[in-house]
């Protein structure tokens, strides 16, 4: 009888731990880093672990169908990939505790600006999942932010976020660099900064999504998989022809003409500086300096559903001395759609003069254009800045109409211009000529690389430990 008894609590016990365990009570408190005294759990940490994870897997770091814990990031360490994320996201929570603690303790209080941001941040987070289709806002937090995340955890990491990063911005400011320094980091970073020129040829096996009457498919994973090598050897063997006729010479755009049909797609004399092309998986032979014109390679890239063969032809390398421009403008809309008729596109002119016309007849600055145009563009991506865009250069991928205006040479600051547009009409004002590509680059850098050493600064003689909370954080 004894025997039975001490089975029966061991069985009781055993499920009262168990119940325990899938509360989340024990996940949500347990310590998984300490900060210079201050505890955070795993739902902390995983806000910023989900976060470089998503970045990174973006840019397809890293294969995202396989876990991150199998996956080297150093090879020389062997440290895996979800170490790496694991130790970055540390890092970034600690400068951030520590940043907004130095904020504070100088009694820095929220730009207008920034407080705008958190508001409007709160406001969507708060309506957001209703329109994702979540039952309630905690389960869209738990779905986006962890399962052991809550709103008011989440509600503390976003503020102490925009205090934190209100107040690095403020002292960013304030740091002014000499041409000197500009010149020096170009130099020492001339392969990542100058701009590049090539044009790639992409071929694509990939997963069919809908069949011939325009259905749905669905395909398990093994199915997509066996459907993507079905297609490898042909796809293949049309990059190595197109490679073969660009390294004998032939023309990047009439080989794009003549393979229009079998192509996924298709970028002729593509500008990017050496920054941006980092991104491309072929970003080391792009930016290789013994790269010379007429350079052909074929770079293979495996993605969820998708396996992509990318010729390209390297075509030039410069330090871009092109200078930026800065325009404010104000979009009406020609219609609602695509191809406006000529009655359309008049009301849109008729619109845009009246709003035009008010402009003028009040104080015509630069200011109140910026008001107007928040109150009436309906450029989505630029009215809450008051229509401002900068860093246009004759190469920005603007509609032709709009950057040919920008970029004109006769341009004075202070210039009014309505401008037709695939789109509809803009009402253009001209702010300013500014640096050259090269040098708005540099300034970026620097001013990123300014931003580090503030965090590091700020985090400098802190303390951090890990807690047993950290095996919580869900790779």
């Amino acid at each position: 009888m004894a025997l039975y008894t001490t089975v029966g609590v061991v069985v009781v016990v055993a499920a009262v731990a168990l119940m325990f365990w899938n509360s989340g009570i024990l996940q949500r408190n347990l310590t998984a880093l300490n900060v210079n005294g201050v505890k955070y759990t795993a739902a902390e940490v995983q806000y910023y672990y989900s976060s470089l994870y998503n970045e990174q897997a973006s840019s397809y770091a890293f294969l995202p169908n396989v876990s991150v814990k199998t996956q080297v990031y150093d090879q020389e360490t062997g440290q895996s990939w979800y170490d790496h994320l694991l130790e970055e996201a540390a890092r970034q929570l600690t400068e951030s505790t520590a940043m907004a603690a130095k904020a504070e303790g100088e009694g820095y209080t929220l730009s207008q600006e920034a407080q705008e941001g958190l508001e409007s941040t709160l406001n969507q987070l708060n309506s957001a999942w209703a329109g994702y289709g979540y039952p309630s806002r905690d389960a869209f937090i738990r779905a986006s932010f962890g399962a052991y995340m809550t709103y008011d955890k989440l509600v503390e990491l976003v503020k102490q976020d925009i205090l934190a990063s209100d107040y690095a911005e403020t002292q960013l400011d304030a740091i002014e660099h000499p041409d000197s320094d500009y010149e020096a980091y170009y130099k020492d970073n001339a392969g990542a900064l100058d701009t590049i020129i090539y044009t790639q040829l992409t071929f694509r096996a990939g997963v069919p999504v809908t069949d011939e009457q325009g259905n749905s498919i669905e395909m398990s994973d093994e199915e997509k998989k066996a459907a993507i090598e079905e297609q490898k050897p042909a796809q293949k063997a049309l990059a190595e022809e197109v490679k073969a006729k660009l390294e004998a010479g032939e023309d990047p755009e009439k080989l794009a003409e003549e393979y229009e049909d079998q192509l996924y797609s298709a970028a002729i004399s593509r500008r990017a500086s050496g920054a941006n092309v980092s991104m491309s998986i072929y970003a080391d032979w792009l930016m290789d300096a013994g790269r010379k014109t007429g350079d052909v390679t074929l770079v293979e890239q495996e993605t969820v559903d998708s396996y992509y063969y990318y010729v390209s032809i390297f075509e030039d390398r410069f330090r871009d001395e092109e200078d930026t421009n800065t325009v404010r403008h104000l979009l009406v809309r020609a219609g609602s759609g695509t191809n406006p008729t000529q009655e359309q596109y008049d009301e849109a002119e008729e619109k845009a003069q009246e709003l035009l016309d008010q402009w003028k007849a009040g104080e015509a600055t630069e200011d109140s254009f910026a008001e107007l145009a928040t109150a009436n563009s309906q450029d989505t991506g630029s009215a809450s800045s008051g229509g401002l865009i900068s860093g246009i250069t004759s190469n920005s991928n603007y509609v032709e109409p709009f950057k040919d205006w920008a970029v004109d040479s006769a341009r004075r600051a202070g210039d009014v211009e309505l401008v037709k547009s695939e789109y509809g009409w803009h009402i253009m004002y001209y702010v300013s000529s500014d640096d050259p590509a090269w040098k708005i680059t540099v300034g970026n850098a620097l001013r990123d690389q300014d931003r580090e050493e503030l965090y590091a600064s700020a985090s400098q003689g802190w303390t951090t430990s890990q807690g047993t909370g950290m095996k919580f954080v869900n790779p």
